[in-house]
């Protein structure tokens, strides 16, 4: 039973090879903080892709209200290396979610076919989004 037994760390384990600590913390906060930055983030008036977060708020105002969206110049590198490693599995058959398989139920379908897929995806998506 040592696992239940306070200790001198507050009760913390005295290492966290999980990281469970810094999880805990980074959680806390109300939910009134969390809805309020969805909400700045919203009446933005241009998205600015770094990289490194994108919020709901951020995508609700693109969706849904045509905010413009600026890629800035040190994100185009990671875009570039993300787009080469997705031709690159393309290209030597490796199984990737949503790009060469099914999605949601049908994930275990595959093709051989992904450009043509993520194309026709690309065009439903227009269709949807621009009747």
């Amino acid at each position: 039973m040592e696992f239940c037994q306070p200790n001198k760390n507050n009760g913390s384990a005295s290492s966290d090879p999980l990281n469970w600590n810094v999880a805990a913390e980074a959680l806390k906060g109300s939910h009134v903080e969390d809805v309020t930055k969805m909400v700045e983030d919203y009446w933005k008036g241009t998205v600015r892709l770094s990289g490194e977060t994108l919020t709901i708020g951020l995508v609700a105002a693109v969706a849904s209200k045509g905010t413009k969206v600026e890629l800035l110049e040190e994100a185009r590198a990671g875009v570039k290396a993300s787009s080469e490693w997705v031709m690159e599995s393309i290209n030597s058959g490796t199984d990737t979610y949503r790009i060469t398989t099914g999605f949601g139920f049908s994930s275990n379908r595959r093709t051989n076919q992904g450009a043509a897929l993520r194309k026709e995806v690309r065009k439903k998506c227009v269709n949807l989004f621009y009747r």
